[in-house]
């Protein structure tokens, strides 16, 4: 897979509870993109106990690099800066970064839009499906329009479930949300405890277990494919997109800058005139002095 970009892509793996799976998804899927795909992996544990970095630095080494990252939750501001500035550093260099955390409330949303994918694992017990149903939801709620406009996938991922585990009927209330999809289940590992710092389940010798790690990890790599064409199409109308914003706000400041300067800080709607006020020759003449044309086109009122 060629995934040669200015950027890497970037994968979240994060739920509000914890023991759904996390650090075993993230340990175990660098595993899979360094050994299986060959992709230069970064794996940021942003967790406390820091259990998938402990799990990947003390079995084999296989190439993958580990950090361990602090998010100071004093503040919402100061979280987003702390995370934001982990995800940055330990980003650089890697084709594929993947995060472990534990979604902390005082975490701002746009940490989590900052990322290409986000995988939610659950469990298959109706009342974890819900939460993260409601986890899913309340963050689609928030951020629409920023998710209709980065396209970032949301990917479900049933967890420590059993192999009759069925995918029909599950989730259901996310069916809408045209970038959320539910990725193959991972099954419930009897003898998990003995990969833990020994191996990883996608090259173990329990063969039904590597199987089901690869099909999981097979799918995560068609959609890391899919992001890169996403991402490639999001350069250009994005950019343009990004552009056109930037315009506005730019021509706004400079409109209140040149509406301070001449005394009427907030436009022409903050000071009406008691008489109404009759449009002269310099509304609509492009040659007018550029001090006298401080009001937009866009901004100026309509007849």
């Amino acid at each position: 897979m060629n995934t040669q970009l200015n950027e890497p892509i970037k994968i979240l793996i994060t739920n509000q509870k914890g023991g759904v799976g996390k650090s075993t998804i993230a340990a175990n899927l660098a595993a899979y993109f360094a050994l299986q795909e060959n992709i230069g992996v970064s794996l940021i544990d942003f967790d406390k106990q820091g259990s998938s970095s402990r799990w990947t630095k003390k079995a084999p080494d296989i190439g993958v690099r580990v950090h361990c990252a602090e998010i100071n939750y004093e503040n919402s501001g100061i979280a987003l800066l702390s995370a934001r500035a982990a995800v940055r550093k330990y980003s650089l260099g890697a084709q594929i970064s993947i995060s472990d955390l534990t979604w902390h409330p005082t975490l701002s949303d746009d940490f989590m839009l900052d990322f290409d994918i986000v995988l939610v694992p659950s469990s298959g017990s109706k009342f974890e499906m819900a939460s993260t149903e409601i986890f899913i939801l309340e963050y689609a709620q928030r951020r629409m329009a920023r998710l209709a406009v980065n396209k970032q996938f949301i990917l479900v991922v049933p967890s420590r479930v059993e192999s009759n585990y069925a995918l029909h009927g599950a989730f259901t209330n996310l069916d809408f949300l045209m970038n959320c999809h539910i990725t193959p289940p991972i099954h419930r590992a009897a003898d998990l405890d003995s990969y833990v710092y020994e191996d990883f389940l996608c090259v173990g010798a329990n063969q039904a277990l590597a199987e089901n790690f690869c099909n999981f990890g097979k799918f995560l790599t068609k959609k890391v494919e899919e992001r890169m064409i996403i991402r490639k199409s999001l350069s250009l109308t994005g950019t343009s997109l990004n552009r056109e914003i930037v315009k506005k706000v730019s021509v706004l400041d400079d409109y209140r800058e040149r509406a301070k300067e001449l005394g009427m800080y907030g436009g022409y709607a903050a000071k009406p005139s008691l008489e109404r006020r009759q449009p002269s020759s310099f509304d609509a003449d492009p040659a007018a002095p550029r001090e006298r044309r401080f009001i937009p086109a866009f901004l100026r009122r309509l007849k």
